[in-house]
């Protein structure tokens, strides 16, 4: 299982993750992006990729 995690310090709230995710895990909430979905991450890199501010990260979970 991978997690998409968001460093919200980092975010600028570009949302280019939210149209990079093919899982649709990110929506924007407060000017910031958020992983509401964020179980659903395949680890696809998209999102590390895009982001130009390097608030993005996928972790390997437990589970499932």
């Amino acid at each position: 299982m991978y997690i998409a995690v968001v460093n919200w310090k980092k975010c600028n709230g570009c949302g280019e993750c939210i149209n990079a995710c093919p899982s649709k895990c990110f929506e924007m909430s407060d000017g910031k992006c958020w992983a509401q979905q964020a179980t659903d991450c395949i680890d696809c890199g998209n999102c590390p990729d895009i982001c130009p501010e390097e608030a993005l990260a996928v972790a390997v979970g437990w589970g499932g």
